[in-house]
């Protein structure tokens, strides 16, 4: 099994794109079309191990399914593999038929491997990923389901799991709807933001109205609760008034930083909006100046006053980071955001991607890879940051 890391590239602008559609389309998607999907019942496996067994866990996460559908609806768009669009339909036809909860609405957290209910929580991140796989699957198919789908989700989010003192949305409820007490977070928030911008994108009037209003809505819980104006920092963990956690309210995610970036100038109304812009920009720089390790990489999790809590680096910062360096030259043009794109495609190249498809999910501080599995969930991380990477290289 080729196990070889990438050469650095520097600013050599069209090896650096060869080598991100070699990873994504010559490596990783056919990788994962192997081994990842399940031909017996149908979906995604939840997790592989380095030698590319699917892990005895007798659990698949709505989350994980979604995320793949995304992958590879989004691979199937980009360049009309059939093998893409038939792993993408397999996996929405697998998510319809056993995590959508047809008496009371909404969709289960998990499903055994062959697709009997295993946990009826029903969680507002995964709604999220609902909502934004149907975004992409419309995208690629045309089919007017999904959007019917991610309307009738977004209404039952609205009517059931919508926190009408607080604001937001409760993190999770039970089968039945009855909200389930947890520690509130900014983070489901941040992924339901980046569905209603992508449906929003997808669709014309008036359902475009309809996603532009929900995430409008985000925009302000954004504004108002997550964004600390005292120490420009993206809070992650809240009481239920929406006040920083006793506990956890310290802890930043650097990387949440970069996608809130990310977020914020991808979306036409945040971005034209001076307020959202300058809070985008301030935590762009806090990460920058705090989040980035001096010999690579991204701290896990940072304290407000910049000390890290959690030294260890896993794949997914690296990508947002990305994602917000892309952004950020697309819309200014300015050559040290090139340059810093560049070094970010080399560090993640030659320290967390092999040429076979694998990564490593963690590394220490000294760079040193940590024994791992490759979870399902961070094709996704890994497909829209090379994607955006990709997008600034093609225009060059």
């Amino acid at each position: 099994m080729t196990t070889s890391f990438y050469a650095p590239l520097g600013n050599a602008a069209a090896p650096q794109q060869a080598r991100i559609e070699q990873y994504l389309f010559g490596a990783l998607l056919p990788m994962w079309r192997e081994h990842g999907i399940d031909r017996r019942h149908g979906g995604f496996f939840e997790r592989l191990d380095q030698q590319l067994k699917p892990l005895p866990l007798d659990s698949k996460r709505l989350l994980v399914q979604c995320r793949q559908i995304f992958v590879y609806s989004l691979a199937y768009s980009t360049l009309g593999n059939p093998q893409d669009a038939h792993a993408a339909r397999q996996g929405f036809e697998f998510l319809v038929r056993h995590y959508r909860d047809p008496d009371l609405g909404g969709w289960f957290f998990s499903t055994h491997d062959d697709g009997r209910v295993r946990d009826t929580t029903k969680d507002a991140y995964g709604h999220a990923f609902v909502l934004f796989a149907c975004a992409y699957y419309y995208r690629a198919f045309g089919e007017e389901s999904a959007i019917e789908l991610a309307l009738e989700t977004a209404d039952i989010l609205e009517q059931r799991l919508k926190d009408p003192k607080g604001g937001g949305f409760f993190e999770s409820a039970s089968a039945n709807w009855q909200p389930q007490p947890a520690i509130r977070r900014q983070n489901p928030h941040m992924h339901l933001l980046e569905a209603f911008v992508a449906l929003y994108q997808s669709v014309a009037t008036p359902r475009r109205e309809r996603f532009q209003a929900l995430a409008d809505s985000v925009l302000q819980l954004f504004s108002q609760h997550f964004f600390d104006t005292r120490s420009a920092t993206l809070g992650e963990f809240f009481d239920d008034q929406w006040q920083p956690h006793p506990e956890q309210g310290e802890r930043i995610e650097p990387g949440h930083h970069y996608e809130w970036y990310w977020l914020l100038m991808d979306y036409d109304r945040s971005r034209n909006d001076p307020v959202l812009c300058a809070q985008a920009e301030a935590l762009y720089h806090w990460a920058d100046r705090h989040g980035q390790d001096p010999r690579g990489g991204i701290f896990n999790v940072v304290a407000r006053d910049g000390r890290p809590m959690d030294d260890n680096k896993r794949i997914w910062p690296v990508t947002e980071c990305l994602k917000a360096r892309a952004i950020r030259y697309r819309q200014r043009a300015e050559a040290q955001d090139l340059e810093l794109l560049y070094r970010q495609l080399d560090y993640l190249f030659g320290h967390y991607l092999k040429s076979d498809g694998r990564w490593h999910e963690y590394l220490a501080r000294n760079n040193q890879p940590q024994p791992h599995d490759l979870p399902g969930s961070t094709g996704y991380h890994l497909f829209l940051g090379l994607m955006e990477a990709r997008r600034v290289l093609q225009g060059l």
